[in-house]
């Protein structure tokens, strides 16, 4: 059971960052195409923040289980674990805030869309974070 969950963990791991880094892309390439072409690349951001969102729940689910299945528990944990989890939680902050974001945006509040450029790189780098410290937390 713990290779199953481990599994979906590292499924939700790809959602999240294949969102993550779809999104970079999109947001990097918009400005330099044809305005026509620009709604359109622009209108992926939400899915792609949608998917991240996804993976990042699978990824909460699963790591929670997995805690408890394979070490009794949070108290077991190394204290590189809490260094990751310092960054799961920016991570999750960061997401919702896309999310939220996103939601003004589509509500008309286009001034909202002005936080995007900051809130994509915070959401990477503390997923990339995140990332290392388990490496370093579980290797």
């Amino acid at each position: 059971m713990s290779s199953i969950l481990l599994f979906l963990h590292l499924v939700g791991l790809m959602m999240g960052a294949g969102g993550g880094f779809g999104s970079m892309v999109v947001m990097r390439i918009a400005p330099s195409r044809p305005p026509d072409q620009q709604g359109v690349l622009r209108s992926v951001g939400p899915a792609l923040g949608r998917l991240s969102l996804a993976g990042l729940v699978v990824m909460l689910a699963t790591g929670v289980a997995l805690v408890y299945m394979k070490y009794g528990g949070f108290g077991a944990m190394p204290q590189l674990f809490w260094v990751k989890m310092i960054f799961v939680a920016s991570l999750t902050a960061a997401a919702f805030t896309i999310e939220l974001t996103y939601a003004a945006v589509k509500e008309g509040n286009v001034a909202a869309a002005a936080r995007l450029p900051a809130l994509g790189p915070w959401a990477g780098v503390s997923s990339l974070l995140a990332v290392l410290f388990a490496v370093l937390a579980f290797h």
